[in-house]
């Protein structure tokens, strides 16, 4: 028995030893105890994680890396890891680009031009999930889906915004962080900012 705890002692102190906040290890690969092939959260059970800790006095270069491996976003200022989150990044067949990216618009209360629902003057919904170009019923008109805290990463339309999170793909694309971490990302993010996504 005495063994078994040793040996997750060890573990857990070899998972400690082995995150490492520094910008270089992860673009690297390094600083993860483990990479499983999935990470998934049941699609009903949104989550929340993330923190943010920020020196007052830091400063330096704001990178975003995101890993859609792992389902996370960190957030580094001069080369320090300062924030974490939990991410849904695209899904099968609405794959997030991979790649270096940046910053290129902001806009606190984004709504998308491609993704939404059909609703009729009651606000009834009469398509939930609705692709812009397919038909409309009679009646209904399209609402765009809410991005708020929106990041525009691409000019083809891939955003970072508050939307729900599972830790698995499930967006059109786009990178969804739950609506803390959204609201502390974008506060914190100048446009121009590096985002890599891997």
């Amino acid at each position: 028995m005495k063994r078994i705890y040793l040996s997750v002692a060890l573990l857990l102190l070899s998972a400690c030893n082995s995150t490492q906040n520094d910008l270089s290890s992860t673009l690297n690969g390094g600083g993860y105890l483990f990479r499983p092939e999935k990470l998934f959260t049941d699609a009903k059970e949104a989550v929340s994680d993330g923190y943010w800790d920020r020196p007052a006095n830091l400063e330096g270069n704001h990178v975003i890396v995101v890993d859609t491996q792992l389902q996370q976003a960190k957030y580094y200022i001069g080369g320090r890891q300062v924030g974490l989150s939990d991410i849904s990044s695209g899904k099968a067949g609405h794959g997030t680009p991979r790649g270096v990216f940046s910053i290129i618009d902001k806009d606190v209360d984004h709504v998308s031009a491609s993704y939404g629902s059909i609703v009729d003057s009651a606000g009834n919904v009469l398509v939930e999930s609705y692709t812009v170009g397919q038909p409309i019923p009679k009646g209904g008109h399209y609402e765009g889906s809410k991005m708020n805290f929106g990041m525009q990463i691409t000019r083809s339309g891939i955003w970072m915004h508050e939307g729900i999170v599972t830790s698995a793909p499930e967006s059109h694309g786009c990178i969804r962080l739950p609506r803390k971490m959204a609201k502390i990302f974008f506060e914190n993010t100048p446009i121009g900012t590096k985002v890599i996504i891997k």
